[in-house]
């Protein structure tokens, strides 16, 4: 027996040989689950046996393995029920001298699995896991030992064995690193209130969900805002539970617990300005208790109205500053204070529920350095979300300008809540990134070892749909990757999924996805890549390194470029397109810069004209197929545009305002 934090690769399983799309994968059925489990106990083997009382789980885990063992051999592999294994088991008989289900030996804790032999002859492969979805997540790596790949955005990929390559399986172990592994996102990008955008999402979601389980991610969570008449998108959440995900509802809801109309009656609820006036924008006034009760009340009701929520998250305004309380008593609590105060409230009147979720305080912005004065109930823990952080180094590089002060914060948070904490993170947030296509493979294996390094058990990161599955396919794998095990190589995970992705073409998208990581380590350290407001003596030498990025998107698509014609594919010309954008976007932003240095009528004349390149690169975009960048691409990047554009335009006068300010 070895046991092992497992390298992961790609995990689960479902059968797609019918699927029309090559490059999609909507598993067996709009479930994932086999439509017939045969129950011929005489069933030739190898065969897959399940505990037919398991539930759904057990069955989706062993319809994966028998569908996928039965492609990559070449021949039918049943799967049927039988009453006497455990619910925690799956067992693959490779032949009939397969010996009856024995009492398991070890204890397995959360989503750990256990794969050994049992019987005479070849036997059986016996499958233990400490939950019913670990099983999903064992037998897709069983079928990834065996040659499978399952990369983002893409069918799975079985390659044809013969039996003695599943005879030859050794027993192996696998403790994830991080106990819950989630993805998150934003209900607005769902553009819910359009029947065609929604149903476009959908279609992306009845393939990437179906890939979270496969990778061993166990929660995904979403994030409203004021303006959203949704906390959850109803259509996803079978999705998400036919396949042991939990789901977590909140985020940016303040503004909603206390609700607007109140305003005109009681403007006494509300955050005063400096001024001392009273506005209806921002979060509440925390000195106000009766404000304080309301917005109790409401994620009390959360609560009750969705028993299902695992992480209750209840965060402030998304603005940097100004959406706290400055009235005569407030103004002496800073913003961490407020907010603890709002937190505590909640958890408090939770406590003593034992069913209830725990209360999530976001460490983002105005929050992300923690007060001493903070005094968290033990039903509270931090959710830290470094979003102005460098990507272009890890989070615990000392030479980086920028990240010490961040650990630093980490640390103390650490110490105020007892350990109790989540990292939030935004490798795949194509807002901060611009839209462009990055790749930081390395950046995040080093950041989640530091993580694990200082007991963080908990790892998040923000996606935006379809988009983030085309333009930062090697960052979603690296962290599904490094949330299993830290210590994975980043080098082969970008080797894998050229693979996964363009098979025909592997090692021509394999040199195009190592220049966009080159590329890459010279754009992300100063957080918003589409704001570039950089101090003087820095923006020299960025504008020099975001001219040199563009040139090295060019090498992308020149290695790419190489592919043969009859090879090409349409997620090929996407990406190309998706780095032609990247190119030109980060040209003009370094004209952008160089703008700067020059007086008078030639800095508008400068600064316009590179403006003028940044928006008519939207056009790449546009050419993008519908299905592969999805409703982000299609829909809230052309707003979103605008809104940077703009941003660019008024720093040109110094006017500019920190970007998350002006949504």
């Amino acid at each position: 027996m070895v046991s092992i934090r497992m390298r992961p690769r790609y995990q689960s399983v479902a059968l797609m040989l019918s699927f029309p799309n090559p490059r999609k994968n909507d598993g067996l059925n709009a479930s994932g689950v086999l439509t017939e489990v045969s129950k011929a106990a005489a069933s030739p083997c190898p065969r897959v046996r399940f505990h037919g009382d398991g539930g759904q789980l057990a069955a989706l885990a062993a319809g994966d393995l028998s569908s996928g063992l039965g492609a990559m051999l070449a021949s039918e592999v049943g799967s049927f029920p039988d009453a006497s294994l455990p619910p925690d088991e799956i067992r693959i008989d490779l032949d009939d001298s397969a010996a009856s289900a024995g009492p398991g030996l070890i204890a397995l804790e959360g989503d750990s699995f256990d794969v050994s032999r049992e019987g005479g002859g070849a036997g059986s492969i016996v499958i233990r896991a400490g939950t019913a979805r670990g099983l999903i997540h064992a037998a897709s790596n069983l079928l990834e030992k065996l040659g499978a790949q399952f990369s983002p955005g893409v069918a799975p990929s079985y390659p044809r064995i013969d039996r003695a390559r599943v005879a030859a399986l050794e027993p192996w172990r696998v403790i994830p690193a991080f106990k819950r592994r989630a993805f998150v996102s934003d209900i607005m990008t769902w553009n819910y209130n359009f029947a065609d955008r929604l149903d476009l999402h959908l279609r992306h979601d009845r393939e990437f969900i179906p890939w979270m389980a496969r990778r061993g991610i166990n929660a995904f969570s979403y994030i409203r805002h004021a303006h959203d008449t949704r906390l959850k998108i109803d259509e996803v959440a079978p999705l998400l539970r036919e396949r042991g995900i939990d789901a977590e509802y909140g985020g940016h809801v303040l503004q909603l617990l206390l609700p607007r109309d109140r305003f005109a009656e009681h403007p006494e609820y509300f955050p005063a300005g400096d001024d001392g006036l009273r506005t209806p924008q921002g979060n509440l006034c925390v000195s106000n208790p009766d404000a304080v009760a309301i917005v109790r009340t409401g994620a009390l009701a959360y609560v009750h109205d969705y028993p299902d929520n695992a992480l209750l998250h209840i965060w402030g305004a998304d603005v940097r500053r100004g959406a706290w309380c400055r009235c005569g008593q407030c103004r002496e609590l800073p913003p961490q204070i407020q907010y603890m105060n709002v937190t505590n409230a909640i958890a408090r009147a939770l406590a003593d529920d034992a069913n209830a979720p725990a209360v999530a305080y976001l460490a983002y912005h105005d929050t992300i350095d923690p007060h001493p004065g903070l005094s968290p109930l033990g039903n509270v823990w931090f959710e830290w979300a470094p979003r102005e952080r460098c990507y272009s180094h890890a989070i615990d590089d000392p030479l980086c300008e920028i990240n010490p002060r961040y650990l630093e914060s980490l640390k103390r948070y650490l110490e105020i809540f007892n350990g109790r904490g989540h990292v939030f993170e935004y490798y795949a947030d194509a807002i901060l990134f611009g839209g462009l296509g990055f790749a930081t493979p390395a950046v995040i294996a080093s950041d989640l070892r530091a993580y694990l390094s200082l007991g963080i058990t908990s790892i998040s990161c923000l996606t935006f749909g379809a988009y983030s599955a085309m333009a930062y396919p090697v960052n979603l794998e690296a962290f599904v990757r490094g949330s299993r095990d830290p210590d994975f190589e980043p080098a082969t995970t970008l080797v894998d999924i050229a693979s996964g992705r363009h098979p025909r073409c592997a090692p021509e998208m394999a040199a195009a996805y190592g220049a966009v990581e080159r590329a890459s380590k010279l754009c992300l350290d100063y957080a918003d890549v589409m704001h570039p407001v950089i101090p003087p003596e820095k923006a020299a030498r960025k504008r020099d390194e975001l001219r040199e990025a563009a040139l090295i998107f060019n090498e992308a698509i020149a290695a790419a470029d190489q592919i043969a014609p009859r090879l090409d594919t349409s997620l090929s010309d996407a990406e190309k397109d998706l780095w032609r954008y990247s190119s030109d976007v980060l040209a003009g932003l370094s004209d952008y810069l160089a703008a700067f240095g020059l007086a008078g009528a030639d800095r508008w004349t400068g600064g316009k004209a590179a403006i003028a390149k940044v928006a008519h690169a939207i056009g790449r975009i546009r050419a993008i197929d519908l299905e592969i960048k999805g409703t982000w691409g299609a829909y809230d990047l052309e707003w979103i545009r605008e809104i940077w554009l703009g941003a660019l335009a008024r720093g040109l006068d110094g006017g500019g305002k920190p970007l998350e300010e002006l949504f």
